[in-house]
C-alpha cells in the first residue's frame, strides 16, 4: 500500500505466498522483475506446477531452463514447442541431442529415442539400440523410418547373431531379411540338419526340404544316408533329384542301397545323360544295363555311326537290323546319293520307301525301274503318275498334249484349270514360238468367254511371255482386244515394231507423240543421223554428231541446216570444253573454234573463259615458241571482246562480270604488247607489259615480270628493267622451294598496280634452267653498277615516265597501253580512252582502233 513493491515481493516470498508474490512480480518493471521469476520459477518447477514454472522461466529469460524442465519431466511436445518459440532450428537439435546423449549414459533409452525422434534424428535413435544390443526396438525403428534398408539390418543382425551363436535369433532375423537359405546353411554348418530342413519347409515348401534332407543324406552317406532318407518317406525323390542334379554315383549309391527297382531307370537316366555328353560308347552300355537296346541303335542312327549301331542291333535286338538299313537309306536320300539310299532301302526290305523316294525326287525313270523289280503290283500305278506329273509340270508332251488336255477340261467345265493347262507350257519345253503362241491364245479365248474375272490378268500374262519370245506384235494385238492400247503400244516400242506402233497410234496424239518420241531415241542410240535428219531431229542428230566427236561433220550439218546462231554457239561451247581440258595446242583449236562459230555469253560459261584465257596466256615460252601466239592471242581477245559488246547491250549501265573484264583487259594488253612490238613500237610494248603486271595471277606472276623485264632492258629502261628481273629471280627461288613467303616485297611496296597475293605458279615460265640462270647472272653483274639506282621513284615523281604504269591511279587508262592518261593528252575514240600520241603511232601503223579493229586514222 505504501508502493514499496520489492520489499512488498521479498515479504510474500518469506511468507511463502506464492500467489501474492507472482502478482507483484507482474506489476514490477519486467528487467526489475527478473529475479524474482526466476526464484518463482524454481518453486513451481519443484512444485511440478509445469505452466507456472514456464511462465516464471520465460519471464525470467531462462528458457532453456523451462525446456531442461520440460524434458526431465518427459513432456516432450511441451519441451519441443518451446524450444522452438526462442531457438534456432540449430539449437533445438544440438540442444535436443545433448539432452539424449545423457539419457543414453543414464540408460534411459526411451526418453533418449523420443528425443531423437522430436529432432528428426531417427538414424541416431537406431544406432543407439544397435549399441545396446536392444535390436527388437532397433528394427521396429530400421521399420517405420528407413524401410529401404530394413533388409539390410535383418542380414547384419542375423550375422552377427550367427557368429555369437544365437542362431534361433539368428534365423528370425534372416528369416526377415528374406534369406531363409542362409538360415538353412547356418545350421547345416552348424551340423543341425533337423534345424535346416525345419528351416527349408516352413519357408521354402516340401521340394525345399526335400533339398535339404538330400544334402544331409549325402552327408552321412551310405546305408545310414539311405536309412534316414527312407525313414522321411524321401528315398525315391532322393533318388530323382540325384538323377536331375546329375550326381548318378549317389542315385546309384541309393537305389542299390535301399530301392533296387529303380536301378534300370538310373542307368537308363545316366545312358541318356551320357549321349548328351556325346559319350557314346559309355551311353550304350548304361543302354545295356537299362534293357534298353533300342534305345542305344537310336542313338548311334542319330549320329549316323551305322556300324555301331548294326553291331549293337545283330547284337542285342535283331529286329531292330532293317530300322538301321532304313534311317541309312534316308540318310542318302537326304544328300541326294539315291543310289546308295535304294541299295539300302530294299536291304530294310522297304522297296516302296525308294520307290516314294524316285517319285519325290522326280525321278519317274528310277521309280518305275523300283516298281517293275520289286513292285510290280504298283507299276501301272506309277506310270499313270509319271504322265500326270509330266503334263502337270510342264517338262514335257508336244503341242497337240497341251490342247488336248485343255480342251478336256473345258469339257468338263473346268474353265480355270483350262486356262492353267494352256498356259503350262514354257518356251523351254516347246521351243517353236508359233506353237506357243497358238497354245496361249487358247487361254487367253477361254478367259475372254467363260472366266472374265481372269482376263486382263490373262492378256497380261500371255503378252509377257509373247514378248519373251519375241513375238511383239502378237503381244500388242491381245492388248488392243483388251483395250489395254498404252500398253499395246509400249509392247510395239519395247520391241522396235514401229509399224505396228504408228498403226495402233493412229489418231490418238499423245500415243503418236509418243511414238515418234521413241522412234528418235532409238535413232539417236543407234547413231542413225541420216535418219533423224529424214524425220526433222536435227538437235537430236546434233547431239549424236556431239556425242560421238564427229566435229567436222556436225560444223558441216550446222551450216547446211543454217540454224540459229544459239544452237551453233551451244555447241561450240561444248566442244570448247573439251577442248580446254585436253590442254596444249588444243587451246589454239578451242579459240578458232569459238571465233569461227560463235561464243556464248551467259554467265554460265565464264569458267570455261577463265580456264581458256589462262591456258593461253600462262603458256611458257616453248609452248609460245611452238604456237603462234601473236595470233592466237589476237583471236582470243575478239572473241572475249565480242562477247563483252554483247554482255553490254543486254545490261543498262553498260558494266560487265568484273572478272570477264579483268580476262578481256589481260587478253588485250598482251595483244597490244605483241603488236607494238611487232610494229616497231617498243615504248609502246614497254608500257604495255608493265601495265599486265596489275593482271598476275591470270597471267603467271613469273611471267609477266619477266616479259616487262626484258622488254624495259630491250628499250633501255635499266633501272627498271633490274627492279623487275630482280623481282623475277625471287620469284623463281619460290617457286623451286614452292613458297613465297620469303619474298621481301618492299621494293614495291609502294607500287599500287602491283598485287603481292597472287598464287604461286607450279611451273616456270623459262623452262630452260640455263635461260633462268642468266637472268639471275646478269641481275648480279648489274647490282655492281653504281649508275644503277635500283630503287623506284615515288607516285608523283612517276607521271609522263616508263614508272606511271606501277601505280594505280584515279586518271582514265589508256587503251592502248594501260597507262594513266592526262586530260591535256586525252582522246575519245570509238567508247575507250586513249593517250593522244600513243593512239596516234599505232594507228599510224596499223590503220585500224586498237579496241574496236574498226578502220582508223591519226586523231590531232
Amino acid at each position: 500500500e505504501a508502493h514499496a513493491q520489492t520489499k512488498a515481493i521479498n515479504a510474500a516470498l518469506k511468507a511463502r505466498q506464492w500467489s501474492k508474490a507472482l502478482n507483484l512480480a507482474d506489476q514490477l518493471d519486467a528487467q526489475e522483475a527478473q529475479p524474482y521469476y526466476a526464484e518463482l520459477a524454481e518453486h513451481y518447477a519443484a512444485q511440478k506446477q509445469f505452466k507456472e514454472a514456464e511462465r516464471c522461466y520465460v519471464q525470467s529469460d531462462n528458457h532453456s531452463k523451462a525446456v531442461d524442465m520440460w524434458t526431465a519431466a518427459g513432456e516432450w511436445e511441451a519441451a519441443h514447442k518451446l524450444a522452438r518459440s526462442f531457438l534456432p532450428e540449430s539449437e533445438i537439435t544440438t540442444l535436443y541431442m545433448e539432452n539424449a546423449a545423457k539419457m543414453e549414459k543414464a540408460q534411459k533409452f526411451k526418453e533418449a529415442e523420443k528425443l531423437y525422434l522430436a529432432v528428426e534424428k531417427p538414424d541416431h535413435a537406431i544406432a543407439m539400440y544397435k549399441r545396446h544390443r536392444k535390436f527388437d526396438t532397433m528394427i521396429q525403428l530400421v521399420g517405420k523410418y528407413r524401410k529401404e534398408l530394413l533388409g539390410e539390418s535383418h542380414k547384419y543382425l542375423a550375422q552377427q547373431l550367427e557368429m555369437e551363436g544365437n542362431l534361433r535369433d539368428a534365423e528370425e532375423h534372416y528369416a526377415g531379411a528374406g534369406e531363409w537359405l542362409a538360415a538353412v546353411n547356418m545350421y547345416r554348418t552348424n551340423d543341425q540338419w533337423e534345424e535346416a530342413i525345419r528351416v527349408a519347409k516352413f519357408h521354402g515348401g516340401i521340394n525345399a526340404s526335400k533339398r535339404v534332407a538330400y544334402a544331409y543324406a549325402l552327408h552321412l552317406g551310405g546305408a545310414a544316408g539311405a536309412k534316414l532318407l527312407t525313414k522321411l518317406g524321401l528315398l525315391e525323390p532322393a533318388v530323382d533329384y540325384a538323377m536331375e542334379s546329375g550326381a548318378f554315383e549317389h542315385a546309384f549309391e541309393l537305389s542299390k542301397e535301399a530301392l533296387p527297382k529303380k536301378v534300370p531307370e538310373v542307368h537308363l537316366k545316366y545312358a541318356l545323360y551320357l549321349e548328351d555328353e556325346e559319350r557314346f560308347q559309355e551311353a550304350e552300355a548304361e543302354f545295356i544295363n537299362a534293357s534298353k537296346p533300342r534305345e542305344a541303335i537310336e542313338m548311334y542312327l542319330h549320329q549316323q555311326s551305322w556300324s555301331d549301331a548294326a553291331r549293337v542291333a545283330d547284337q542285342y535286338d535283331p529286329s531292330a537290323i532293317p530300322e538301321v538299313y532304313s534311317a541309312q537309306g534316308k540318310a542318302a536320300a537326304e544328300r541326294s546319293d539315291f543310289g546308295r539310299a535304294e541299295e539300302m532301302y530294299v536291304q530294310a526290305s522297304k522297296p516302296d520307301l525308294a520307290l516314294a523316294m524316285y517319285e519325290a525326287a522326280g525321278q519317274y525313270q528310277d521309280a518305275l525301274r523300283v516298281a517293275q523289280r520289286h513292285l510290280p503290283h504298283k507299276l501301272n500305278e506309277v506310270n499313270l503318275r509319271y504322265q500326270s506329273a509330266q503334263a502337270g509340270m510342264g517338262t514335257g508332251g508336244t503341242k497337240a498334249d497341251y490342247l488336248s488336255k485343255g480342251r478336256n477340261m473345258e469339257k468338263n467345265g473346268r474353265f480355270s484349270e483350262a486356262i492353267d493347262a494352256y498356259l503350262m507350257p514354257k518356251k523351254d519345253v516347246i521351243r517353236d514360238p508359233d506353237a506357243l503362241e497358238e497354245i496361249w491364245e487358247q487361254a487367253v479365248r477361254v478367259a475372254k468367254s467363260n472366266m472374265k474375272n481372269r482376263y486382263m490378268e490373262v492378256v497380261r500374262g500371255v503378252s509377257s511371255r509373247l514378248v519373251d519370245v519375241k513375238k511383239y506384235e502378237s503381244a500388242a494385238e491381245i492388248l488392243r482386244e483388251a483395250d489395254l492400247l498404252d500398253e499395246a503400244v509400249s509392247v510395239c516400242i519395247s520391241g522396235q515394231a514401229w509399224e505396228k506402233a504408228r498403226e495402233l497410234a493412229g489418231g490418238n496424239r499423245m500415243l503418236t507423240d509418243r511414238v515418234s518420241t521413241s522412234f528418235s531415241g532409238h535413232m539417236v542410240k543407234a547413231e542413225n543421223t541420216s535418219g533423224l535428219m529424214e524425220m526433222g531431229h536435227t538437235g537430236a542428230a546434233l547431239d549424236v554428231l556431239a556425242q560421238r566427236g564427229d566435229w567436222d561433220r556436225l560444223w558441216e550439218t550446222l551450216a547446211k541446216e543454217r540454224v540459229g546462231r544459239s544452237v551453233s554457239v551451244k555447241y561450240a561451247a561444248r566442244r570448247v570444253q573439251q577442248l580446254v581440258d585436253e590442254g596444249g595446242r588444243r587451246m589454239d583449236e578451242a579459240v578458232e573454234t569459238l571465233s569461227t562459230h560463235g561464243a556464248p555469253s551467259e554467265p554460265a560459261y565464264y569458267d570455261m573463259y577463265r580456264d581458256l584465257t589462262c591456258g593461253i596466256l600462262g603458256r611458257d615460252k616453248s609452248q609460245e615458241d611452238d604456237a603462234d601466239q601473236p595470233k592466237v592471242v589476237a583471236s582470243l581477245r575478239e572473241v572475249l571482246y565480242g562477247v563483252a559488246v554483247e554482255l553490254r547491250g543486254r545490261g543498262t549501265d553498260g558494266r560487265i562480270d568484273g572478272e570477264f573484264e579483268q580476262l578481256l583487259m589481260a587478253t588485250h594488253y598482251t595483244h597490244m604488247m605483241h603488236e607494238c612490238g611487232a610494229r616497231g613500237l617498243g615504248g609502246l610494248a614497254v608500257k604495255c607489259a608493265v601495265a599486265l603486271l596489275r593482271y598476275a595471277g591470270i597471267v603467271p606472276v613469273d611471267k609477266v615480270f619477266y616479259v616487262a623485264g626484258q622488254a624495259c632492258k630491250g628499250e633501255g629502261e635499266m633501272n627498271l628493267a633490274f627492279m623487275l628481273l630482280n623481282r623475277y629471280v625471287d620469284l623463281i627461288e619460290a617457286i623451286e622451294e614452292g613458297d613465297m613467303s620469303g619474298i621481301d616485297n618492299a621494293d614495291f611496296a609502294d607500287a599500287t598496280n602491283v598485287p603481292f597475293d597472287t598464287q604461286l605458279p607450279t611451273y616456270f615460265y623459262l623452262p630452260s634452267h640455263d635461260a633462268r640462270e642468266e637472268v639471275r647472272d646478269w641481275v648480279l653483274s648489274i647490282c655492281m653498277d653504281n649508275s644503277i639506282e635500283q630503287q623506284l621513284p615515288r607516285q608523283g615523281e612517276s607521271e609522263g615516265t616508263v614508272y606511271a604504269g606501277l601505280f594505280a591511279s584515279n586518271k582514265p587508262t589508256c587503251i592502248v597501253t594501260g597507262y594513266p592518261v592526262s586530260s591535256r593528252d586525252q582522246i575519245n575514240v570509238n567508247n575507250s580512252i586513249a593517250n593522244k600520241k600513243d593512239w596516234n603511232a599505232l594507228v599510224a601503223k596499223t590503220g585500224r582502233c586498237p579496241w574496236t579493229n574498226e578502220a582508223a586514222s591519226a586523231q590531232w
